[in-house]
């Protein structure tokens, strides 16, 4: 992706995670007098601009919740400002929001949003909210319904509750050093086995105050249970950014744990009715908490997340991987079936460079200037298309068996990813054959990266549930894993002044957690490359196994296996695997 496109995320990304983090509406809230800081405030303006009102709910991802019994006000959350004045420990709270399906932002419903037929209070960034100091008799009931008449309808049930026993075996001001591992104990009542737990403590980032999640796990049988969360967790929240920023409040804090279930769209039920919402997601949460003292700090501070760099022996490639720290980021082990998105080819076969020296010499007086220019070409011989799609088929075949045999995990058949229903989504590749360029994909796979400027801004989308293409993709065709590949090479010469092609692998794997509401996650991302080996021009244009080697695939394979299986390595070295098997 060019780097105009690079930055242009990144500042959408920005203002995105400003939004998300500092949902708050400050006109609305002065008359509470909850002391909002510079953060909320900066928070509150980026609000108002990615903001807008609508009456097609076709255009809006709704994200109903059911908080039963709330968390202390007192802890100072930028949520817990937003909460009624009159909002204490333990109230029942039901809320909604309406992110952007396209673009960036949320929206305020122009028409009615009311809770068991009263109106909800809107709150600002999309987001309605009704609190009740005494549990629901019946399941509360939301109901939208916009100036032109759209409708829809859910229906929220109550969670069981969960209770935190102890914390490091005690359960009065417990301490909690995060450069060892925890131990909480939890309560959980019969029917509560197929929900999840979340743990978090308290940060302060950009002067807005959160609670960061740290651990997720599966609530496990009924009764009481101990579950050892290992330090490695403590350094993986969800926010964590350079210079620690993220890390937990240090002294006083308090320890969160949440009982959690999510309904996914495709599992809704026909008590509710989402109309022509675009698509809806359902939780419903219960919580404790216990006030702890956080000493201690993280052997090496937050990860942020992790870039495996090297180079693979007895190849001429060295590789740059990266993956997010383990609240995303998931663990290679945990890959057990994968399809192929994209696999694309994009060739330069020739490159022109020109070289300029001069000499000046002075006779009689006069100055006499020789330059001399020296106009070396490389060039690649142009072939048929085909027998570049051979180098392909090679590469994912010599890929597929790599995986299955070193790293156990199967491939599906290409056609069972690209005959999905959202893959048309993805993006055309470019097709060209010409003395300078070659570019074709494999088995006509699409180009999964948006690039354009119009497709970059086309891809945008607020969406926060697991209803997206490339989750729905993963699901269809029953994997747990899509990767996408470029190969591209590039003519030059080597020391040697040999012409070669040298290779870049750009390589991206995504991951779902299918046993937590399919969770979209990564698995890594990064780039094989170097130089090239010698060929013979005679050999690549009759034999197609010559133009393999020409694009040094059985070195890329070679490469691709080193690079996984450091990465694997560095996996277990920071926890990633012990985070994401807590519970297990």
């Amino acid at each position: 992706m060019k780097q105009k496109t690079k930055n242009c995320l990144l500042k959408l990304s920005v203002l995105f995670f400003a939004f998300t983090i500092a949902t708050t509406s400050l006109a609305q809230e002065k008359k509470k007098k909850k002391g909002f800081n510079l953060g909320e405030r900066i928070g509150k303006l980026t609000g108002d601009i990615l903001t807008s009102k609508t009456a097609d709910l076709k255009l809006t991802v709704a994200k109903p919740t059911y908080y039963c019994g709330v968390f202390p006000m007192s802890v100072g959350t930028t949520e817990s400002k937003l909460m009624p004045a009159t909002t204490v420990e333990g109230d029942h709270v039901v809320s909604i929001s309406f992110f952007k399906n396209q673009g960036a932002g949320v929206y305020k419903i122009e028409g009615d949003v009311k809770l068991n037929g009263e109106p909800m209070k809107y709150l600002g960034l999309g987001s309605y909210m009704s609190n009740s100091s005494i549990p629901y008799a019946n399941s509360p009931i939301i109901e939208i319904t916009t100036k032109t008449g759209d409708k829809a309808s859910f229906v929220l049930d109550a969670i069981p509750e969960i209770k935190l026993l102890s914390v490091n075996g005690q359960s009065s001001l417990p301490l909690v050093d995060v450069s060892e591992d925890l131990e909480i104990e939890i309560f959980n009542p019969a029917g509560a086995e197929k929900t999840r737990i979340k743990v978090s403590l308290l940060t302060d980032v950009m002067g807005v105050r959160a609670f960061n999640h740290f651990a997720d796990f599966e609530s496990g049988p009924a009764g009481a249970r101990k579950i050892k969360i290992p330090k490695a967790s403590l350094a993986n929240p969800e926010t964590a950014g350079k210079l620690n920023a993220g890390n937990f409040n240090k002294g006083e804090n308090l320890l969160l744990v949440e009982r959690m279930l999510v309904t996914e769209n495709d599992k809704l039920s026909s008590a509710q009715q989402k109309g022509n919402i675009h698509s809806a997601e359902l939780r419903s949460v219960s919580c404790a908490s216990m006030p702890v003292i956080v000493k201690g700090k993280q052997e090496g501070g937050l990860n942020v997340g992790l870039m495996i760099t090297g180079y693979a022996p007895n190849t001429n490639l060295g590789f740059d991987f990266q993956k997010p720290n383990a609240a995303t980021g998931m663990p290679l082990s945990m890959a057990s079936k994968v399809g192929l998105t994209s696999l694309m080819l994009d060739g330069r076969t020739f490159k022109e460079e020109s070289f300029s020296s001069s000499s000046s010499s002075t006779i009689g007086g006069t100055t006499y200037t020789r330059t001399t220019t020296t106009t070396y070409t490389y060039q690649f011989p142009q072939l048929p298309t085909e027998h570049w799609q051979y180098v392909l088929d090679v590469l994912y075949t010599e890929m597929a068996k790599l995986f299955r045999e070193k790293h156990k995990i199967d491939f599906v058949p290409v056609e069972k990813v690209t005959g999905t229903t959202q893959y048309q989504t993805l993006f055309p590749a470019e097709a060209a054959n010409t003395k300078s360029a070659i570019q074709t994909t494999y088995k006509n796979t699409l180009r999964s990266s948006p690039e354009k400027l119009s497709e970059v801004f086309g891809s945008i989308s607020s969406n926060q549930t697991s209803d997206v293409p490339i989750v729905n993709m993963m699901k269809e065709a029953d994997v747990d894993g899509l990767i996408s590949i470029t190969l591209k090479m590039t003519v030059g010469a080597d020391k040697n002044d040999k012409v070669i092609l040298s290779p870049q692998l750009h390589f991206s794997m995504a991951g779902r957690d299918e046993n937590n509401a399919n969770k979209q996650g990564t698995y890594v991302v990064g780039l094989i490359g170097g130089a090239g080996v010698p060929f013979n021009s005679d050999a690549v244009k009759n034999d197609k196994r010559a133009l393999v080697e020409a694009c040094s695939i059985p070195q890329l394979i070679k490469a691709l296996d080193y690079a996984l299986t450091t990465t694997k390595a560095k996996e277990i070295e920071f926890g990633y695997d012990a985070i994401w098997s807590i519970g297990k």
